[in-house]
């Protein structure tokens, strides 16, 4: 299951990058904020699109890190180029307590929740969730 959250995640941040201009580097940005919240007793996998103020980006570089282990509550903001007209964000717990409840979101400008989802971790301490948030291009 945590393999397909995985290549879901990558197959929507690569469709969610629009086309690409190279005529002015100052162009509008984004900004988002991914937020986790539940019990900080474990480390949580996050994944998300990550700061790509670059135009001429088409996919995500390797040198950028949109993976961590975190431990809640947490967040992260983020800025995006005005032609990257998605994001995407998931969480996945392995091996944590029955029961036990997370929620993530993704929040725009002034905490604004944009998409919000809460996950429970199964009989084997096991769960994840995957959100997105397309906006639409001006």
């Amino acid at each position: 299951m945590k393999l397909k959250i995985l290549t879901l995640f990558f197959l929507v941040t690569a469709t969610m990058l629009g086309s690409c201009s190279k005529d002015n580097n100052e162009e509008p940005s984004y900004e988002y904020t991914y937020k986790l919240t539940g019990p900080g007793t474990l480390q949580v996998e996050v994944q998300y699109t990550p700061t790509m103020t670059d135009p001429n980006l088409t996919e995500i570089p390797d040198d950028l890190t949109y993976e961590e282990q975190v431990t809640p509550p947490w967040q992260k903001t983020v800025k995006l180029h005005k032609n990257i007209v998605g994001v995407g964000f998931s969480a996945s717990v392995s091996e944590g307590i029955p029961g036990a409840s997370y929620t993530i979101s993704i929040l725009g400008k002034e905490a604004k929740i944009l998409e919000t989802t809460n996950f429970t971790l199964d009989e084997h301490g096991d769960g994840s969730a995957l959100l997105n948030y397309y906006r639409n291009r001006p």
